[in-house]
């Protein structure tokens, strides 16, 4: 029954959203944009309130796993339906949805748990504050504490289970999540937990230079070479010019050939590298703005970054 409920929302919201948005329309999330698609004036709208996020997070993944509902890997991971889902709908087809039985743990095994979960979380704010100072942005910026905390206790492997953290969505995952999963399944590792061998090495090649390709930044350079100004890629992605900028840099030092002439003009590269090779080695950005006596902007400074580190093998 549930899982015919699940899959008529899915069917009913036209199969344009993800997990996530499904779950706030069956729960009656009275959410800006549920409303805003008028959603809460659909059949399906409110009728799962008597079941928790997680639990109806539990049986979407079930009917995923199973191949009764398929979901898409291009980048937006949205919910769509197969010829088996319709042979669930119209009752053709019988669904068995395992539930977890939950053991109450002992005291011991709880201070265990929130001992090794303050570990995690302790590892991924070093990891947050390292990407934060490699942007020169506030950490806070790149996730919340909240979303680190979550993400020590539920300790997702795949980009999937990443993205239905509270606090990460698309861009998030595809701009950290591989770094973070790779952090997360390390520590998994350590601890003697389970991990996934497909998850074990896609971790392992995440943490390698040579294999960090990421979709996200591929897609922002492919627009670029199809002519797009980085503004008119950035309100094509939804994003911020300077992350485009970025992608573009993070692209070069994957060995990507960028024209960075037409971002940055050749004197200028030359006064920016001029101030980093003074300035020294450095992950950081901001002293290298200061010391160009703030006149030159972040994504500029990070474009030639990224072709002095390509070409001095930094």
């Amino acid at each position: 029954m549930e899982a015919m409920k699940f899959l008529s929302c899915v069917a009913r919201c036209k199969e344009k959203f993800g997990m996530n948005y499904i779950i706030d329309v069956l729960r009656g999330s009275r959410s800006q944009k549920v409303l805003q698609n008028k959603h809460n004036e659909l059949s399906t709208y409110g009728i799962g309130k008597d079941r928790t996020a997680d639990e109806w997070k539990m049986l979407a993944r079930s009917l995923l796993h199973q191949g009764l509902l398929d979901q898409t890997t291009d980048g937006y991971a949205v919910l769509k339906l197969n010829l088996l889902s319709w042979e669930v709908m119209r009752r053709q087809r019988p669904v068995n949805i395992v539930v977890a039985v939950k053991n109450t743990p002992t005291l011991e095994e709880k201070n265990l748990k929130k001992a090794g979960m303050e570990m995690l979380f302790d590892r991924l704010r070093q990891l947050r504050k390292k990407i934060a100072d490699e942007q020169s942005v506030p950490p806070y910026v790149i996730f919340p504490d909240s979303t680190l905390k979550l993400m020590a206790q539920v300790q997702p492997q795949t980009l999937v289970e990443f993205e239905q953290l509270s606090g990460v969505g698309n861009r998030k995952r595809d701009k950290y999540g591989e770094t973070f999963i790779a952090a997360i399944v390390a520590y998994r590792k350590e601890q003697g937990l389970s991990v996934g061998k497909d998850v074990l090495k896609s971790a392992i090649a995440t943490s390698s230079k040579s294999a960090s390709t990421n979709y996200t930044q591929l897609m922002s350079l492919d627009l670029f070479e199809q002519g797009l100004t980085v503004e008119e890629i950035a309100q094509k992605r939804n994003l911020k010019t300077t992350t485009i900028l970025g992608h573009l840099a993070e692209a070069i030092e994957m060995g990507k050939t960028v024209d960075i002439d037409s971002l940055v003009s050749p004197v200028h590269q030359e006064i920016i590298l001029q101030a980093i090779q003074e300035v020294g080695v450095t992950d950081a950005l901001k002293p290298i703005y200061e010391h160009l006596g703030e006149q030159f902007d972040y994504g500029a400074i990070r474009l030639v970054r990224a072709k002095w580190r390509l070409e001095n093998g930094a």
